[in-house]
C-alpha cells in the first residue's frame, strides 16, 4: 500500500513537472518582448586618424562604413547602434559615426561620450534647437511667456 502511494505521488509530480515545462516552452513571444540587439562601436584616436572598433576589430572609416552596412544586412535595421566616443577625440566624431550608421540604414543610434580619466560615460541626446539671444527685451518676453504657461 505504501509503495502504491509513493508511485502515485511520483507519477503525479512528474506529470505536473511535464505540464509546467510544456507550458513554459509553449509561450509565444511577441516582438515587443524581444529586446533589440545592440552593436557597440568605440571611436578613438590613433596616429593615422579615427579608429572605429567593432567586435574587437579596429577599422578605418571606409572599412567601418562597409562593416556597418554588412551588419545591417545580417542583423536588420532595428538594431541599436551604440557609439562610444573617447573624450580626447574631436566632438565631430559623434556626428561622423551617427552619419555612418544612418547611411548604413540603422534607425536607433544612441551616442555616448567616455571620459578616459574617470571611466564615466554620458549619453548625448539630440533634440530640437533652442533659440539663443543676448537681447534683454527678448529674454524678458520669453520669461513672461514661460511663467504664463
Amino acid at each position: 500500500m505504501a509503495n502504491s502511494i509513493k508511485t502515485l505521488l511520483l507519477a503525479s509530480l512528474s506529470c505536473l513537472t511535464a505540464i509546467g515545462i510544456y507550458a513554459e516552452n509553449s509561450k509565444k513571444t511577441t516582438p515587443s518582448d524581444k529586446k533589440p540587439e545592440q552593436i557597440v562601436v568605440t571611436v578613438h584616436m590613433s596616429d593615422k586618424g579615427l579608429l572605429f572598433e567593432v567586435d574587437s576589430g579596429e577599422y578605418k572609416k571606409v572599412e567601418a562604413n562597409y562593416l556597418l552596412a554588412e551588419l545591417k544586412l545580417h542583423k536588420g535595421p532595428d538594431c541599436q547602434i551604440i557609439p562610444i566616443v573617447d573624450d580626447r577625440v574631436a566632438l565631430s566624431a559623434i556626428t561622423e559615426i551617427s552619419e555612418m550608421a544612418i547611411n548604413a540604414g540603422f534607425r536607433d543610434i544612441r551616442p555616448f561620450v567616455l571620459w578616459h580619466k574617470t571611466g564615466r560615460m554620458a549619453q548625448v541626446q539630440f533634440g530640437p534647437p533652442i533659440k539663443f539671444t543676448d537681447d534683454p527685451k527678448k529674454l524678458e518676453k520669453r520669461e513672461k511667456k514661460e511663467i504664463g504657461r
